[in-house]
């Protein structure tokens, strides 16, 4: 048989699934004990391995985590994405609902691996537009779910957007330079694209952080009004 179609050997099957039983350890000790609890010789512990041992398959604190945070991208993304699909393709309002709600309530659901996907400053080449590691293709897949559905809801419905003298020939040039990754958005549209976007990630952050307790009891009712408010400005309609 050719190698080329040949499937995983054994070792490379009991590797993938020693790597998962790491990830979900770590896992575990996040939500348990938070980010200082995932030590690589307390998960060697737990796991019966000893510390060299679990260093073949994660070199580094840094490497289990990133990886960690790879996975939590998925599947919030995955989340959002079955939130979405609840819609028909055409419902480009509710799709954009959907994915909105369908983040918040990840992240109530699951606060510790928000704060550590979200508030970790280890994933920081994501910044690095060209990255093609997998952590930051995570991310762009994240990303990438509510920025085609405003390149779509303006290719249906263009919204107003504020003329390029109003936003400044430094912020335009910026926003240019992105055109490519907005699906050749003007940079009004990319402008209220990422103002939207951070308006909602902006809200989940605070309450997931902790810092609207001190307003709102419940945030819930808060964070749609501000869907809706988004939504009168997009033309859409309210839920």
């Amino acid at each position: 048989m050719s190698t080329e179609l040949a499937g995983p050997t054994r070792r490379d099957r009991q590797r993938a699934a020693t790597v998962a039983e790491i990830k979900a350890v770590a896992r575990q000790r996040l939500v348990e004990g938070g980010q200082t609890a995932i030590g690589l010789r307390a998960i060697a512990r737990d796991l019966g391995l000893s510390a060299p041992a679990l260093y073949r398959y994660f070199p580094s604190h840094e490497d289990l985590i990133t990886a960690l945070i790879t996975d939590l991208f998925d599947e919030l993304t995955e989340a959002m994405v079955a939130a979405r699909d609840e819609y028909a393709p055409d419902d480009i309002g509710g799709r954009l609902y959907a994915i909105a709600l369908g983040l918040r309530a990840w992240a109530v659901d699951h606060p510790a691996e928000f704060g550590l996907v979200f508030g970790s400053p280890v994933h920081s080449p994501m910044l690095d537009l060209y990255d093609d590691s997998p952590c930051h293709q995570a991310g762009m897949r994240f990303g990438a779910v509510f920025k085609d559905l405003m390149q779509e809801l303006w290719r249906l419905r263009p919204f107003e957007i504020p003329p390029d003298d109003e936003l400044g020939p430094e912020l335009v040039a910026q926003l240019q330079s992105r055109a490519a990754q907005f699906g050749g958005l003007p940079p009004g549209a990319i402008y209220l694209s990422l103002t939207y976007w951070t308006r909602v990630y902006g809200l989940i952050c605070m309450e997931i952080f902790g810092q609207l307790h001190w307003a709102l009891d419940d945030a819930g009712p808060y964070f749609q009004a501000q869907l809706n408010e988004i939504a009168r400005a997009l033309g859409l309609d309210c839920l």
